[in-house]
């Protein structure tokens, strides 16, 4: 059964060569064939939807996903002269993280990929935690995003704050998950895991070879911390701990780094993802990418759709000295593809497509696409959106699940956050 795609605009996101043919798909192969308009004679079983006049390409991946955050907003939210980032992630996210359950866990799960799949996201990579519900929670973290029909790589971040014993746990939750899902090994932050904790993650990365998720230098605090703590930069202690070692591994943020560390990082096949919106809202300084290639773009907790994280990250780069061109931020957003191929990981193969209507007044072509997505991004009127060759989204409602039934579930669950 295939799923035939007329008359629309297919737009290569790798070339931006605007394709104007018919796109057919299915769910059990990921590469699509284009046939001349009208020429490709549906068989039974196969769904067709009409694209006149709409446009085509890859759907969007999120590097930097964190689910059970999805319902921060209904904590309070501090001003401005309340408000400093200890504080805030101490009060606000690590409250949140304090209250989660198994129903909080799926529900928060639920609403962060039903966001994404709306906005066209269909592969997220996400970290999970919480000292209140470990056991058994990544796996209803994926039942959730598998529901809706995203894919995913998930990872638990273990951490000190309330104990070793606790993130042991974490740790051992995030191993057993590994054992039969793909993911990855996950790290709060630095300054939140002693040298035993570094050393137990590095042992099952090694012998799993799979890489780590980990927040570095997310704020100064971290390095402050670090270099009091173990006499070592946040990207030095990664670094010597061999976890930098593996093209999955992910450096989360680095707004905080020294050059010193960007030479560490350059030399190894590590990730960072940066989050312009999260790091925007803790009153973070803008991310300085200079000298540096591996980046990924998140959206942290954000619920912002991927060409809204990328049209921050471009904004808040004129603050450093390494203020991108409109092609540097296209092509971070598009590296999570560059990722998940080189580690083969499965759910973001070329059978995962959005289809969109060009709201603006503006022509859409190969010379000024890039331009229009940053600048632009509100004109992108999703339709559907297809996630292993099948229909996931359409008009903005997740077609794969009880949409009314399954928000008022979170709609329940939400009340239930107090803070």
């Amino acid at each position: 059964m295939s799923l035939v795609l007329k008359n629309g605009i297919y737009i290569d996101f790798s070339t931006l060569d605007f394709i104007s043919k018919d796109v057919i798909l299915s769910s059990d192969r990921q590469t699509l064939t284009f046939t001349d308009y009208n020429t490709y004679i549906p068989e039974a079983g196969d769904q067709v939807a009409d694209c006149s006049g709409k446009y085509i390409t890859h759907s969007f991946a999120d590097a930097y996903l964190r689910p059970g955050l999805s319902l921060a907003s209904k904590a309070k939210i501090f001003t401005k002269r309340e408000t400093t980032y200890f504080r805030y992630v101490s009060d606000i996210l690590w409250g949140v993280d304090k209250v989660l359950d198994k129903d909080l866990v799926y529900a928060s799960a639920l609403y962060a990929a039903i966001n994404a799949a709306r906005s066209g996201t269909t592969f997220a990579i996400c970290r999970n935690e919480s000292s209140n519900f470990i056991e058994g929670s990544l796996s209803i973290v994926k039942q959730a995003f598998d529901e809706v029909g995203i894919s995913s790589l998930q990872s638990y971040a273990a951490c000190e704050a309330d104990g070793y014993a606790v993130a042991e746990r974490a740790v051992n939750e995030n191993a057993q998950f590994l054992s039969a899902n793909q993911g990855l090994m996950g790290i709060a932050a630095s300054y939140l895991a002693s040298k035993e904790l570094f050393s137990v993650v590095a042992n099952v990365c090694k012998e799993k070879n799979i890489g780590l998720l980990i927040n570095a230098a997310e704020d100064e605090l971290d390095q402050i911390n670090s270099m009091r703590d173990y006499r070592r930069s946040v990207v030095l202690r990664l670094y010597e701990s061999g976890m930098m070692d593996f093209c999955s591994t992910i450096l989360a943020n680095a707004n905080y780094i020294s050059d010193d560390e960007r030479s560490y990082i350059k030399n190894k096949p590590a990730w960072i993802a940066h989050n312009a919106i999260g790091n925007f809202r803790r009153g973070i300084k803008p991310f300085n990418s200079i000298w540096l290639d591996n980046i990924l773009l998140g959206s942290d907790f954000s619920g912002s759709s991927m060409p809204v994280v990328a049209s921050h990250a471009f904004f808040s780069s004129l603050a450093t000295d390494n203020d991108l061109l409109l092609k540097d931020v296209y092509k971070r957003l598009r590296a999570v593809h560059t990722y998940t191929k080189v580690n083969n990981f499965d759910g973001d193969g070329d059978n995962n497509l959005i289809v969109f209507d060009n709201n603006s007044p503006f022509e859409l072509n190969k010379e000024n696409f890039i331009k229009h997505l940053v600048y632009n991004y509100n004109a992108f009127d999703i339709k559907l959106v297809i996630a292993k060759g099948k229909i996931v989204v359409k008009n903005n409602h997740a077609v794969q699940i009880d949409e009314k039934e399954v928000l008022k579930f979170i709609k329940e669950q939400a009340d239930r956050i107090t803070l």
